[in-house]
């Protein structure tokens, strides 16, 4: 396996891991202890009111970190600009929440609706305040400042969360979570990146960070809208209860996604951007990100998969029980997933951003007709849409990052035939496993299950190696691990 990461991109990869895992553990635990205090309808109420908070808080960062770490994020003048432009789009989005609480209400026929949205109403400009602090710290490899800062941002909003929980305040209290979340973690990266902005506003410049923004924000807010539109169906068609379980099962889901992930995703912005002028180079970090993100993706969401019914009851109690089957369906799409996470970093690297946009726009359009169709039968019709959708639309994005780059699908396949296989043969150990073991206690059975398919897993790919049929894998994969820890050397701007 070559290997075109160094050592920074490596360590700032673990920060973001670390981190990241800290962040999503504390949030796990928290949201696990409200599943078991809160009801359906609470959870469906917030599902609601976050779809809309959720879209604007995303479109509110309008791709300024992505457009500043293209070009501007060490000129004062560009800083400047792209904050006020923050600023001016987050005073916007406050008062839109405010002017839809009312109709969200009653269109949705939950009153608890209004108010939640009222209290998470200043999220989208709030966020704003430390875009620029935030991107500076990207552009210097800061990434473990930006981790501690998650895990402490979090942990505070979780305790924040689970006091209100126990003193009654029902869906108040989940709402004070993102809320607390948002304050904390925007005050704490102005504090470890001091900046202030001036009143420069370089006209010149706006033009180019709203281009490459508009790009960027509207594929990020399409493929929120993607998950916000199968909460809408679902609570309007199907109700708020049926989107409570629903929510449950995607928030796990979610977490897995971000915790397994997302820290390589986000690290690999910066590290395509350094390399995006060297063909081989981008070549080599592509298909290593392709193969390490589904290399570790892959056998941890088919587990969650095969164990999703025992997992769901032993986490978060028997009425939830109805989320295992939705939880088992969307881990399925993870591969999908991870060729997802990937495409937005490789395109805006090589200043692609316009297909990015068309991407989202036509999986928005796919998702949002589909959705309401399959809304007129059952949560399940929903989860089956969305995860062929999700497979389709992979395929074509792994078509365009192969052509932008000129990799061809024989080098792509062979690099990911070994992490498909295997995952057949833990998937294939593991429901052996699972039914061998039907009448036994819940935990015996999720030890069990998890440690024999982890090891069909190993053994398919250590088999393959040894049989010839992908010779050398094993080998090439210990190298390159070694070469990242060992051989190369830290960049100044590691911490």
């Amino acid at each position: 396996m070559a290997v075109a990461l160094g050592r920074a991109a490596f360590l700032n990869s673990l920060y973001m891991l670390v981190g990241n895992g800290g962040q999503m553990i504390a949030s796990l635990g928290v949201f696990l202890y409200l599943a078991r205090v809160l009801s359906p309808a609470d959870f469906g109420a917030m599902g609601m009111a976050a779809a809309l908070v959720d879209l604007l808080t995303v479109f509110g960062r309008f791709g300024q970190v992505e457009a500043l770490l293209q070009r501007g994020a060490d000129e004062q003048s560009i800083r400047s600009t792209s904050f006020w432009l923050l600023m001016l789009i987050g005073i916007g989005n406050l008062l839109l929440i405010v002017a839809l609480a009312e109709p969200m209400a009653y269109l949705t026929h939950a009153s608890a609706v209004a108010p939640v949205m009222l209290v998470l109403a200043a999220v989208p400009l709030l966020q704003n305040v430390g875009q620029v602090n935030e991107a500076i710290m990207r552009h210097e490899m800061r990434y473990r400042g930006i981790a501690v800062r998650n895990v402490t941002a979090t942990v505070t909003g979780a305790i924040v969360a689970a006091v209100l929980a126990m003193n009654g305040f029902g869906v108040f209290a989940l709402a004070a979570q993102k809320l607390v979340f948002t304050i904390v973690y925007s005050l704490a990266v102005v504090v470890a990146r001091p900046w202030l902005p001036s009143r420069n506003f370089v006209r010149a410049e706006t033009r180019r960070l709203l281009t490459t923004g508009f790009d960027v924000t509207i594929s990020n807010t399409l493929q929120m809208a993607n998950g916000r539109i199968v909460d809408l169906c679902i609570g309007f068609f199907l109700g708020v209860v049926a989107l409570g379980q629903t929510r449950v099962a995607w928030r796990l889901y979610d977490f897995s996604l971000q915790l397994v992930i997302a820290p390589l995703s986000s690290v690999s912005y910066s590290l395509f951007a350094r390399v995006r002028e060297q063909r081989e180079a981008m070549q080599q970090a592509y298909l290593q990100y392709a193969e390490i993100i589904s290399l570790i993706a892959a056998p941890i969401f088919v587990g969650v998969s095969l164990l999703s019914s025992d997992a769901m009851v032993l986490l978060a109690g028997r009425k939830w029980e109805g989320s295992a089957s939705v939880l088992a369906m969307l881990t399925l799409s993870i591969l999908a997933s991870c060729m997802s996470l990937i495409f937005s970093p490789v395109m805006v690297a090589k200043g692609r951003t316009d297909i990015i946009r068309r991407q989202a726009l036509l999986q928005t359009v796919a998702n949002a007709l589909l959705t309401v169709i399959a809304a007129q039968f059952s949560v399940t019709a929903v989860v089956v849409t969305y995860v062929l959708r999700m497979y389709a639309f992979a395929f074509l994005n792994v078509r365009y990052m192969n052509a932008t780059l000129e990799v061809t699908w024989s080098v792509f396949v062979r690099r990911m035939r070994p992490i498909v296989l295997a995952t057949i043969g833990l998937a294939a150990c593991g429901i052996a496993v699972r039914e061998a073991l039907f009448a036994s206690p819940v935990l015996v059975r999720i030890i069990a299950v998890s440690a024999v398919g982890a090891l069909g897993y190993i053994a398919v790919i250590v088999a393959g190696d040894r049989a010839g049929i992908w010779p050398g894998y094993v080998a090439e994969f210990l190298s390159g691990a070694r070469t990242l820890v060992r051989r190369q050397r830290p960049t100044p701007a590691e911490g």
